[in-house]
């Protein structure tokens, strides 16, 4: 099932011209995406939204050509908005509905995994500090390579 989509992206970030320059490639690598088509495009520079933050949107009407492809558009470019505009009822094959949960599911698993390793690393640096401030000296075995995630 080909979807037709509306969706905005949002960068934020600091500064100014760091944003428009990500603003830029992001709407580069979404034009390179196979299985996506941009039929309407809509980039604003970027703005200032509170201190030294600025954001800038990408609107965007697409044509994604399966449901896999519409997930894996909204982990990779996470809009922050997202409408399908061409039916009011969605009808896809089991096996196209699976896949998209299996990859929904591997997605979890890679986030799951990455927010381990910062906890992992942050409970580590917690423990370094205390040594520092404990011991100087720590034991070899109690030794932490923060280098390594």
């Amino acid at each position: 099932m080909v979807f037709n989509v509306r969706a905005i992206i949002e960068v934020i970030g600091y500064p100014e011209s760091h944003v428009n320059k990500v603003t830029k490639k992001v709407a580069e690598n979404l034009a390179a995406e196979k299985g996506i088509i941009i039929s309407k495009q809509d980039i604003t520079n970027a703005e200032k939204v509170k201190d030294t933050i600025h954001a800038s949107l990408i609107e965007v009407e697409l044509k994604i050509n399966d449901y896999s492809k519409l997930l894996h558009f909204c982990y990779d470019y996470l809009p922050s908005s997202i409408e399908i505009t061409d039916t009011e009822k969605v009808s896809i094959a089991n096996r196209e509905f699976t896949n998209g949960l299996n990859d929904l599911l591997a997605k979890l698993h890679q986030y799951n995994l990455t927010v381990n390793s910062l906890m992992d690393q942050v409970n580590k640096k917690g423990k370094l500090t205390e040594y520092k401030i404990n011991d100087p000296q720590p034991e070899k075995e109690d030794e932490i390579d923060l280098t390594k995630g």
